[in-house]
């Protein structure tokens, strides 16, 4: 969980440095695929739904639309309102997730 949190923190904080916001999603998302195979995985993300941090609450909603469905949705909700960089990305995996055509299995 502390891996997870700190390395969506480190993504964010490197959003003006693409190779290496890029390279922090890779390892984001291997840890996220890594997690979600056990229960226990699956808790300590959704926990992460009501961090402090947006990026945290972001990237731990993304991920838990597939077993927290209507909670996750809230929170990407929360997010888009909010407005700025991860808002626009609230709101566009909202609208993936709900054109059926979200996919976190690469």
């Amino acid at each position: 969980m502390a891996q997870y949190r700190q390395l969506a923190l480190d993504w964010e904080a490197a959003r003006e440095n693409p190779p290496e916001a890029n390279r922090l999603f890779l390892e984001h998302h291997a840890l996220y695929q890594r997690l979600r195979e056990t229960q226990s995985g699956r808790a300590a993300i959704t926990a992460l739904l009501k961090d402090d941090a947006a990026a945290v609450r972001l990237l731990a909603a993304t991920h838990s639309l597939a077993w927290e469905g209507e909670r996750a949705e809230g929170v990407l909700e929360e997010l888009e309102w909010e407005g700025g960089p991860l808002g626009i990305d609230a709101k566009w995996t909202l609208r993936s997730f709900r054109q059926g055509k979200l996919d976190l299995d690469w």
